[in-house]
């Protein structure tokens, strides 16, 4: 679980990076690209806090693919919102969004299977 946390708390600053970078890059007046940047940033700052935060492992995989699958959102976002002319924009949220969905996949993935069976559980021989 040590794993999943470290790596949620990473994708948390790779939020906090999401909200910021369209004033530190130069595109904050390309409506569409700041606020994808601004409401997916929060919104990973907090689910990914959330998964690093808890003790259930069940929330923090699901927490996680919930990011994994924003990271795929901010990877193909330059191209649904057209505001893939904005270099800066469509390859920050390009690289984020790769970022972010291989680290949260892989918190997911190494809280392991939820579906295991506990010690003395199962059918009787």
């Amino acid at each position: 679980m040590k794993t999943a946390k470290t790596l949620s708390w990473i994708v948390a600053l790779f939020g906090l990076w999401e909200v910021i970078a369209p004033f530190l890059l130069g595109y904050s007046a390309v409506g569409a690209a700041l606020w994808d940047a601004i409401i997916i940033g929060v919104v990973l700052i907090v689910l990914a806090g959330w998964a690093a935060l808890v003790n259930q492992e069940g929330t923090i995989k699901s927490l996680n693919w919930i990011n994994a699958v924003l990271g795929l959102w901010l990877i193909i976002a330059p191209f649904i919102l057209a505001y893939s002319g904005t270099a800066a924009a469509m390859w920050n949220d390009i690289i984020v969004g790769v970022v972010v969905a291989v680290l949260a996949a892989w918190a997911a993935l190494s809280l392991g299977s939820s579906q295991t069976m506990g010690h003395g559980q199962g059918h009787a021989a």
